[in-house]
């Protein structure tokens, strides 16, 4: 192999690892866990903090979790992949979530430490996703996830934003807009 054809393959190795992050990002704010799932090896291990096991397990807690959250969008930043073998990647991804929890929710909102009482709350988590991801089967995958927390902001949710009739709205399952476009 060439110089060349290395740097295109090292390219689409970067591409698949970015493309599994985002996929896992998408699988969570639509709730589609299929799409999570896809982006763990099936023996992968998820340190998130309140919940810490196998993937299972992850989707389990999160399915539960997210029952309260009534929005949710995921913001990557950088991401820096630390190559340590043609099989092996290390890789640090900043993320910020926002999130609107359902008024009551107080069962998600304690899952992640929060007290949530009669009233709408939105959160803001700044964390960094700190992945192994490895390539078996010509697929790269996380095989090992740990959540690294560094700040949280809580505030009272003004609600519902005052948008137009006309304009569509983004939900949490395959009545989002995204599923009609993708047929």
């Amino acid at each position: 192999m060439n110089e060349h054809e290395s740097f295109l393959n090292r390219l689409a190795d970067e591409h698949a690892i970015r493309d599994a992050l985002q996929g896992y990002c998408r699988g969570v704010d639509r709730r589609d866990f299929d799409l999570v799932r896809a982006a763990y090896h099936t023996d992968a291990v998820d340190d998130h903090g309140p919940y810490n096991g196998d993937v299972d397990g992850l989707i389990r807690w999160m399915s539960r979790r997210h029952e309260g959250v009534a929005q949710s969008m995921h913001f990557l930043g950088n991401c820096v992949i630390e190559w340590r073998s043609p099989m092996l990647a290390l890789v640090e991804t900043y993320c910020v979530t926002y999130q609107r929890l359902k008024a009551g929710g107080a069962s998600s909102a304690s899952d992640v430490g929060l007290t949530v009482g009669g009233s709408e709350q939105q959160t803001q988590v700044r964390c960094r996703y700190l992945d192994r991801f490895e390539r078996r089967d010509g697929t790269w995958k996380i095989a090992r996830r740990v959540v690294a927390y560094d700040s949280l902001l809580l505030e009272e949710s003004p609600g519902s934003a005052p948008f137009a009739p006309t304009m569509q709205l983004s939900t949490r399952g395959r009545d989002d807009p995204l599923y009609a476009l993708l047929g």
